[in-house]
């Protein structure tokens, strides 16, 4: 294998050349450290910021990402604000790493050792992303040789790896909601913690009856990864659930939603990853920019007869970014309220759905 010097803080380093192989033969070559060779989906997200929150952000479970924006790394890592206790992606990508200006927080590189997640740099991102947009996202490896990826796809199941593993509750607040838990992001439950509820989290194997048997005020499903056409067990316990109580869907939760009322979802090609991805408000005409993660949507030809109606809509593509159901009080965005990383557009969707379930319960805020 060889092996390069590379200038970083001001001294120099050894770095290994790695090369990352698409499954259509395509390579990459770039420097970093590997402790043995990976693979996974080849994704990338145009965001500018907070790439500690999309690191350790669940719905990126079993992908390998490639950062956009030229230099990552300029601010460090806050271990305060992330999204999970660890890296979720099975390598990352990125034209530069800047690690001489990281203020007070720890730098990248070393924090990515820690979580043992390779961060391989200088390579060629542009022509990767245009590659990834042309052909749209397929399998790679990292490795340090040329050598095409051996998994075909992705596993079908990625949410019972992300989801937690028994029932949990956070907060004290007036309002009970019942969480279900598919991948969550920590700043959605601190969202919701922060409006005045007591959250009891599911694991996604959860039952229905375990769930109802909580008495919430409201249902919430969460983000997640993979793809939601393999959930059927999850899809029957929402629908067991559904119509009960009001209930809010993000993200995974959202495809999961439309699934549970007959509707389908469909793969996109190259998915949407951002902090700044373009959706209209249907209802008022209003345009938002979303912070966005995911690599399915739902098929609008499905709607037909499931009593949802598309509530939002992506201005890039024209895909379905939330629903409104006619008759239930549910409802689900595929973007992410929270905005961590992004702009807080979207908060206002956490306010609607505390101040829905505020007048389910009569009360007034």
């Amino acid at each position: 294998m060889a092996e390069v010097i590379k200038r970083t803080k001001g001294f120099y380093e050894m770095k290994k050349r790695v090369f990352l192989t698409l499954s259509d033969g395509s390579a990459w070559q770039g420097f970093g450290e590997l402790e043995q060779p990976v693979e996974g989906e080849v994704v990338f997200t145009t965001a500018m910021c907070g790439y500690p929150q999309s690191l350790t952000d669940p719905s990126y479970c079993g992908q390998i990402t490639v950062f956009a924006f030229p230099p990552i790394g300029i601010y460090g890592v806050d271990n305060e604000a992330l999204e999970s206790g660890r890296v979720w992606h099975e390598g990352v990508i990125v034209g530069k790493v800047d690690a001489e200006h990281n203020g007070r927080f720890g730098d990248l590189s070393s924090w990515m050792k820690e979580n043992r997640t390779p961060l391989i740099d200088g390579v060629d991102t542009r022509s990767l992303i245009l590659k990834i947009r042309e052909v749209g996202s397929m399998m790679g490896r990292l490795d340090f040789r040329k050598k095409r990826p051996v998994i075909e796809e992705l596993p079908r199941d990625m949410v019972t790896k992300t989801s937690c593993k028994k029932i949990e509750v956070l907060g004290d607040g007036s309002l009970s909601i019942a969480v279900l838990d598919y991948g969550i992001k920590e700043s959605i439950l601190r969202c919701l913690i922060r409006r005045g509820c007591r959250l009891v989290r599911f694991p996604n194997t959860a039952a229905a009856a375990d769930i109802l048997a909580v008495d919430a005020d409201a249902f919430f499903l969460s983000n997640g990864p993979g793809d939601p056409a393999v959930l059927d067990a999850e899809v029957a316990v929402i629908r067991r659930i559904l119509g009960k109580k009001p209930l809010l869907g993000v993200c995974l939760g959202n495809q999961l939603l439309a699934r549970a009322c007959g509707a389908s979802t469909r793969k996109l090609p190259f998915g949407h990853r951002g902090a700044n991805q373009p959706v209209t408000e249907i209802a008022t005409g209003r345009g938002i920019l979303t912070s966005q993660n995911h690599q399915y949507a739902v098929a609008e030809e499905s709607l037909r007869g499931t009593g949802l109606e598309v509530a939002y809509r992506h201005l890039g593509d024209g895909t379905v970014e939330g629903l409104l159901h006619r008759e239930l009080a549910a409802a689900g965005v595929q973007f992410h309220p929270e905005a961590s990383p992004g702009p807080e557009d979207a908060s206002y969707i956490f306010d609607n759905f505390i101040a829905a379930v505020s007048a389910s319960k009569g009360i007034s805020i």
